[in-house]
């Protein structure tokens, strides 16, 4: 008596492009935390541009 198995098979599509995401915002979210740092220390940072100012930033 011989018996056949499927093989296997688990779809991680999903957990691999919720991961990519994760890695996308924390990637965005770190550069904004050094922008607002860097706009802390130096207020010249903001490079006139008044929507990335240290007050819209972090408020």
């Amino acid at each position: 008596m011989n018996v056949q198995m499927e093989p296997f098979v688990y779809d991680d599509k999903v957990v691999r492009k919720f991961v990519l995401a994760t890695v996308v915002w924390g990637i965005v979210g770190m550069l904004a935390g050094l922008l607002a740092a860097l706009q802390l220390a130096d207020p010249l940072f903001n490079f006139e541009i008044p929507w990335i100012t240290f007050g819209r930033l972090r408020p």
